[in-house]
């Protein structure tokens, strides 16, 4: 079929709706179309038979396999409704790539139409003039007064005819970006029977101007990826890969319908079960793209997954502050996705690192605009949690790294950069650092190769994470971390490096804080017996190998041999160290608890007393420490047969403990156990104190150098 053209006017008449070149910007039109000067004019046929209602416009978009219908999120949605008379509510379903906010809408657009609403349009907003010819089509078709073939003014006119129809209607405006003009906003409708629904990655004052209602769209819960993989996987007739694996696997995917309906279509197109998929997913050398491949079956997310949760990042790229989107993003997706404190993108660390990506100084101002960039653009997201100010989706943080560059050196400026907001001390800060915790054992798990190295050694916050984890009394994970860098630093550095050294030494201590004295002894021989041949009797990590060793000897009853050992301890801390250095301090605590152990209570006593005043002196009176040798005094005092001083101090300290350190600590345990013991009967058994006796970590990586 041939159009038919005609000229004249300075323009051309175009028959048969051929698209046709907009002479004016380079543009195309739709439909009949008259071009004059400087105006385009799209010409739609005049109605022949009366409008038939109730009418669609617009593709919605097919329901997926196994939707869910996000119960609680859509109770959220729909309380809103009702409160704006005449005003329209625009409820703005605001979220990140992948979480199915356009399901959601799709939703709420078939439930309309079953209703049947008058009215419902679907538009794919992230191109304005698609928008605008859609109305201009609307227009045409509901008869609103005025239309007259010219697209910009026959929208105007449709959105003119829903403020003053009394049909309901619903207008579904997806994927609007900050860029979607005001003017596409329907405002208001006669009777409060208009709605307006929204999704966007913009979470900005766009998104949140006139009478819109942002409405956060995270992902399913754990119920309902359950029940979507489940529903899935059944209707493919792939029950049985439905294993036992598939709650973890949801967890892994974060719960994200995008990465779901990857996975599952994957699993069903390569017949692998859940577990089967969960070890090629975790193979971390495997890009995110490769082990979630765009394929058929995935309820319509056909493109690569990278580019669909990262979209928005070059849109974020030309915010001001102009340069630092994509590399605070990359920082952040090295850290836990479950937040990191908002502070570290105040360090010196990070600020000096964006400067030199930059190519100029970069303030702690600059930082913080660029994170509310990514948070208006649904990258990461902006939390009043204290300590987990800053989260992202698992999966944009592994997206973000497999088309980043440069991984060692952002590995090092974020290890850094949580080092520096390390508290002194843990019990200052408890939240604190259980959140730097968690973000130190997530940056190792991205980095490990980075932060141990021949040239620089084991880097300090493996060291201090560690020394947290057993301050936290969390003795099992502690094992794990010190055996997992013990057996790294050997490989890379050597059996003999200081760090290597250093990390068995502290994994013994972790040894003997569970319990497992003898794995404590066995360990502590060798370490001893190293440390001795490389550095020399007198250095002071020999003599904290030595102290520690005692500690352990008293421990299994060789209560001789232990008095012995920390006898010769003392006095060469003593000696080396000085008086108030809180190594010879606690190798005085040891050496109290060892005579109480053989009934010397008057040189026990005696010894114990000055180690309560020297910690008090030293390190302050609510340090865990000095409250611990409160307690050892109180257990001494107990066993010599003074129960009414024991019992009030052991009150005191349980109270302290429970303050400082909190009620599940096991210093707090043991201490609350110790107070049930002595108030019970005049004399009962002798009460238990294993902080009486401590080994000692080494605080500082390489510090047998």
């Amino acid at each position: 079929m041939e159009a038919t053209t005609t000229r004249g006017g300075g323009g051309e008449h175009v028959q048969q709706g051929w698209r046709v070149r907009n002479g004016i910007d380079g543009g195309t039109v739709n439909g009949d179309a008259f071009q004059a000067g400087e105006m385009t004019f799209n010409q739609y046929p005049a109605p022949t038979a009366e409008v038939r209602w109730p009418m669609v416009i617009g593709r919605i978009p097919p329901k997926a396999t196994a939707f869910q219908p996000r119960a609680e999120l859509r109770r959220e949605i729909d309380e809103a409704r009702g409160e704006y008379g005449t005003v329209v509510l625009s409820q703005v379903l605001a979220g990140g790539g992948g979480v199915g906010k356009s399901q959601l809408a799709a939703h709420y657009a078939r439930e309309a139409i079953d209703a049947g609403t008058d009215l419902v349009l679907w538009a794919d907003a992230a191109e304005p003039s698609a928008v605008t010819d859609l109305y201009a089509r609307a227009a045409s078709a509901v008869r609103a007064p005025g239309a007259s073939g010219e697209a910009e003014q026959d929208a105007e006119r449709f959105l003119a005819w829903l403020a003053a129809t009394e049909r309901g209607w619903l207008i579904v405006l997806d994927n609007t970006t900050e860029h979607t003009p005001e003017q596409l906003w329907p405002a208001t409708s006669r009777g409060g029977r208009g709605r307006v629904i929204a999704t966007t990655r913009h979470r900005g004052a766009a998104s949140t101007g006139g009478d819109r209602m942002l409405v956060d769209v995270s992902t399913y819960s754990a119920a309902e990826s359950a029940a979507y993989l489940r529903e899935r996987l059944e209707r493919a007739k792939c029950a049985r890969f439905l294993d036992e694996h598939a709650e973890e696997l949801a967890q892994e995917l974060g719960h994200l319908p995008l990465a779901l309906a990857h996975a599952a279509a994957y699993m069903v197109n390569t017949r692998r079960s859940c577990g089967r998929y969960l070890e090629l997913f975790r193979d971390r050398s495997r890009s995110l793209d490769a082990v979630l491949p765009a394929r058929s079956g995935a309820d319509g997310y056909r493109g690569p997954v990278t580019a669909a949760l990262l979209l928005a990042l070059d849109a974020a790229r030309q915010e001001e502050p102009v340069g630092l989107a994509g590399p605070v993003l990359r920082l952040a997706a090295l850290l836990d996705p479950a937040g990191h404190p908002e502070e570290l993108w105040r360090t010196e660390p990070v600020l000096r690192h964006l400067g030199g990506v930059r190519g100029a100084p970069v303030t702690a101002e600059d930082a913080l605009d660029a994170l509310a960039v990514l948070h208006n653009y649904s990258l990461v997201t902006l939390t009043e949690t204290a300590g987990r100010e800053v989260t992202l989706h698992a999966l944009t943080a592994r997206a973000a790294l497999d088309i980043g560059s440069g991984r060692r050196l952002s590995t090092h400026v974020a290890a850094d950069a949580l080092l520096e907001l390390w508290p002194a001390a843990d019990y200052s800060a408890a939240g604190l650092a259980a959140a730097l915790r968690a973000n130190a054992d997530v940056l190792a798990g991205h980095g490990a190769a980075e932060l141990v190295q021949p040239s620089l050694g084991i880097h300090p916050l493996l060291f201090r994470c560690g020394l947290s984890l057993v301050e936290a009394g969390l003795y099992s994970t502690s094992i794990q971390h010190w055996l997992g860098l013990a057996t790294t630093s050997g490989r890379v550095l050597g059996d003999d490096h200081p760090d290597t050294l250093t990390a068995r030494n502290n994994l013994a201590h972790s040894y003997w804080e569970a319990g497992r004295t003898d794995d404590a002894i066995t360990l502590q021989e060798q370490v001893l017996a190293d440390r001795r041949r490389i550095f020399g009797a007198d250095h002071p990590v020999v003599l904290m190998a030595r102290h520690n060793l005692a500690a352990s000897y008293s421990d299994t009853g060789r209560v001789d041999d232990a008095i012995t050992l920390q006898e010769q301890v003392l006095a060469d801390r003593r000696r080396v160290l000085g008086a108030d250095h809180p190594d010879t301090i606690t190798a005085r605590n040891n050496l109290a608890a060892s005579y109480s152990d053989i009934g010397r209570v008057d040189d026990a006593m005696s010894l114990q007393e000055q180690v309560l005043a020297d910690r008090r002196r030293v390190l302050g009176a609510d340090h865990p420490a000095t409250l611990l040798a409160r307690h050892s005094l109180a257990v001494i005092s107990w066993n010599a047969g003074r129960p009414d001083r024991a019992v009030e101090m052991i009150r005191e300290t349980v109270e302290d403990l429970d303050r400082v350190l909190g009620p599940d600590h096991p210093s707090t345990v043991l201490a609350r156990e110790n107070l049930l013991e002595v108030t019970r009967g005049p004399q009962p058994d002798a009460a238990q104190d294993s902080s009486s006796r401590s080994p000692s970590s080494d605080g500082e990586p390489g510090s047998a150098v």
